[in-house]
């Protein structure tokens, strides 16, 4: 276990119409040196090797690792932090105890390319996957918001190519 305990503070971003927080957990603990695996087991989206950094998307939120914090923007309340927070101390400290199993990975991953997924949407918008657009249903899809099977409009065909595509790119660690 490396992670043992963290304390959070919260803020409320610059903008004063903002209802939304702000989260940052302050580690004791040094991660710096776990960043490469992390980046392997949650696919990064932006790892910095100077200042050593990595930042995922999770639940359309934007988190950053440094060596000792965690930062989380768009929070609903104190709540949401502690369960984000809770699971990826589990993570740091999964990762940690496994790390000698797992490649560490000193790039980004690639991620999906909304613009590929919609070639493989009807582009119809008949909505019923519940977002306005085939394209924010794309975007979603990309960031693992959402479930191919979601799109009634795909015939089974499509499906299987809009699965294995987005197959290409999934981790066992992200939701």
């Amino acid at each position: 276990m490396l992670v043992k305990n963290y304390h959070l503070e919260f803020c409320r971003p610059p903008n004063p119409e903002a209802i939304h927080l702000r989260g940052l957990a302050r580690l004791d603990e040094n991660i710096e040196e776990l960043l490469p695996y992390l980046n392997t087991v949650l696919r990064g989206h932006l790892y910095m090797r100077e200042p050593p950094s990595l930042t995922i998307k999770y639940r359309a939120k934007l988190i950053t690792f440094h060596p000792h914090e965690i930062a989380i923007n768009i929070l609903k309340d104190e709540a949401e932090a502690e369960e984000i927070v809770g699971w990826l101390v589990g993570v740091i400290n999964d990762t940690w105890d496994k790390r000698e199993t797992i490649k560490a990975i000193y790039e980004v991953p690639p991620q999906p390319r909304i613009l590929e997924i919609l070639k493989l949407l009807p582009r119809t918008n008949c909505r019923a996957c519940g977002e306005p657009t085939c394209l924010v249903f794309a975007s979603r899809l990309s960031n693992g918001e959402a479930a191919p099977v979601s799109c009634s409009g795909l015939d089974p065909e499509a499906l299987d190519l809009l699965q294995s595509y987005l197959r290409q790119f999934q981790s066992t660690a992200r939701n």
